[in-house]
Order: structure tokens, then sequence, then C-alpha cells
């Protein structure tokens, strides 16, 4: 079934650049349920995706670049809803990122968002 998600912008083209896309989509992550081996599997996934920053500036994971006003870069952060994925960044590398990021996750705990 895979994690569900919502985006919350519509991956669409910038004005102006028309390769690059603005994606922030909500993956339905049930943290409640999560338990420390469930952690570490999504940090291993982090680390096998397209783009992964082995050092990012910040605290949360990134992808591409993690200055998010230096596109390309692609963030996460963990929100009480799920986890919320963001950035801007080439269409292709979007959709190549969350199609790996759906396969990698996919048996990890989810809820439906609503």
């Amino acid at each position: 079934m895979g994690v569900p998600y919502r985006d919350l912008i519509e991956p669409a083209p910038i004005d102006g650049v028309t390769c690059m896309v603005q994606v922030a989509r909500l993956y339905g992550f049930d943290w409640a349920l999560f338990r420390d081996d469930d952690l570490a599997e999504l940090a291993e996934a982090y680390g096998k995706l397209p783009g992964v920053q082995d050092a990012p500036a910040g605290p949360r994971p990134a992808w591409f670049g993690d200055d998010e006003d230096v596109p390309p870069s692609l963030t996460a952060e963990e929100e009480p809803r799920g986890l919320l994925v963001r950035g801007v960044l080439p269409e292709a590398d979007w959709r190549l990122w969350d199609e790996r990021f759906r396969a990698a996750t996919a048996a990890l705990p989810a809820r439906k968002l609503g």
C-alpha cells in the first residue's frame, strides 16, 4: 500500500523556470506506532535517496542542497501529522526521489490523512 500522502502544494513549475518545481508533501507516518527499529529504517532510507547531503547545515535531513533559499534543495521535518518534505528542485529529481522514498518506507507505520 505505501505511506499515504497529501500535497500541501501541488508540485508545479516555478515561474520562469519550467524544469524546477516547488513541492510540499506530507507523508502520513504514525509516529505513535514507531519503534526504534522503524526510526532506524527511516534514517537508513534517508541515506539512500537521490541527492542525499552527507552533512546538512541544519538539524533536518536534506537532499540536493540544504539551503532552502538556494535551489535545488529538499528538506524533511517531523510534524505531529507526519513527515513534511518541501523544497524546490528539478521535476525529474522530485519524481525519482518521491518514488524511491515511498518504496523504501512502505512498511513503516502509517495512518490515513484526512
